[in-house]
């Protein structure tokens, strides 16, 4: 159910936390879940925690190559050599056991003899007349991965919500998990608003521009555990739209549109959702880029209607279509954290809105901490600045311009568009 109360009534600008909880209050934890296989469930988001079977490691192994010790002997092991009783490898079905006054070769993953307590690197003995010497003293447990010291058999090893990764393949295959159960794959819709849009690859007529943002935010959000389909464009009629959104509403989750929502005589998503008996609701941010924003409902469907520029879009979507879409796949963790940067220069900035500029690092400080130095004049409709810049960096509303070696928040693009 969307929520607009007193949040959106109040006079002023919205700080973006609060446009979030709007935002977030417009979606729900979508329902229905498939079995994958592990080697195909990268991206995708568990459905359910997953407990180990087994502990991990399942039986006692020497984590190196070399010799194993008695406990009865290591008190003497600097004062005699030992005569080596035998090899044991990793994957045998049965051990070499050692008597008083031996040892047994014992390679990386080999499981430990009963009586052995420790194991000394092959690098730390010495052959001895066919027997093997150590020079140093070793203490009980070296060099031995205990059952179960990684994981215990019962522990949740990955849990609901989890973005699946190579790391948790790893872990449930070791676990000797071969399956997993993943929340279905949320549908996304990419719909551009405008009647100056032109499909790229068709000529432009005069004063038409090619649609940038549809490709852009569907490329943004491609991931696993998406299905997004782009929707083309709409031109700016009240009655196509209503109808256009009316149809949409029946097959996806969630609808990220550009364009429409400043508030001119050519914009109607807030009343075209309403119109096709949703709900939506229009916010004026404390943002820079991207000031303009409506949240609203169809149905099932979310709809979140952004800024027609394309760095605004760009934000918004940064901002709010990805915890949407993290929540709808109960995912969500909470506002996506920055890298600690400082500014290479003075950066101008007006206070009163959130501004994101894009930047590049010009250098690291001896600290290795990145030095930004932010391009492009600004204006939301840009482009070129972002293209040649490593991410985005946020000046708080608060403040005014920056000086030099001020700290300020960095996004990479590397981290900031995944899922």
């Amino acid at each position: 159910m969307l929520v607009t109360a007193d949040i959106c009534s109040e006079t002023g600008l919205l700080t973006v936390n609060d446009a979030l909880t709007v935002a977030l209050a417009a979606v729900r934890r979508v329902s229905g879940t498939e079995e994958l296989s592990i080697v195909h469930s990268a991206g995708r988001i568990s459905a359910s925690d997953v407990a180990a079977s087994m502990p991990l490691p399942p039986f006692d192994q020497s984590a190196v190559d070399g010799y194993g010790i008695r406990h009865d002997d290591l008190a003497t092991i600097t004062m005699r050599s030992f005569r080596q009783a035998g090899t044991t490898f990793a994957g045998a079905n049965q051990t070499d056991c050692p008597d008083k006054g031996e040892v047994v070769r014992l390679l990386t993953g080999a499981p430990i003899p009963p009586g052995v307590d420790a194991v000394v690197m092959e690098e730390k003995a010495r052959i001895v007349e066919a027997n093997i010497a150590f020079d140093h003293a070793a203490e009980s447990g070296l060099n031995i991965r205990r059952r179960g010291e990684d994981v215990e058999a019962g522990s949740t090893i990955v849990e609901t919500g989890t973005v699946i990764d190579a790391r948790h393949a790893a872990i449930l295959a070791a676990s000797g998990v071969s399956k997993i159960k993943v929340r279905r794959r949320i549908d996304v819709g990419v719909l551009s608003t405008g009647g100056e849009l032109v499909a790229v690859g068709q000529p432009l007529a005069l004063h038409q521009i090619h649609d940038s943002n549809g490709p852009m935010l569907a490329a943004l959000l491609e991931a696993p555990a998406l299905r997004v389909t782009s929707l083309g464009r709409c031109r700016d009629d009240r009655g196509r739209l209503t109808r256009r959104l009316t149809q949409i509403a029946r097959s996806y989750d969630l609808l990220v549109c550009s364009g429409g929502v400043s508030g001119s005589d050519a914009d109607h998503i807030v009343a075209s959702v309403r119109g096709a008996g949703g709900a939506c609701t229009k916010l004026s941010l404390a943002l820079k880029p991207g000031k303009p924003l409506a949240v609203g409902v169809i149905g099932r469907m979310a709809v979140l209607a952004l800024p027609g520029n394309p760095f605004a879009s760009l934000v918004g979507a940064l901002l709010f279509a990805r915890p949407m879409l993290q929540s709808l796949a109960g995912s969500y963790r909470g506002p996506h954290h920055s890298t600690p940067a400082l500014t290479k220069e003075k950066v101008a900035h007006r206070s009163g809105r959130l501004e994101f500029v894009p930047v590049r690092v010009a250098a690291l400080d001896d600290r290795g901490v990145p030095l930004l130095e932010k391009l492009g004049r600004g204006g939301s409709a840009r482009l070129w600045p972002l293209i040649v810049a490593d991410g985005l960096a946020s000046i708080p509303a608060e403040v005014g311009d920056l000086p030099a070696k001020a700290a300020i928040e960095y996004f990479p693009f590397e981290t900031a568009f995944r899922l």
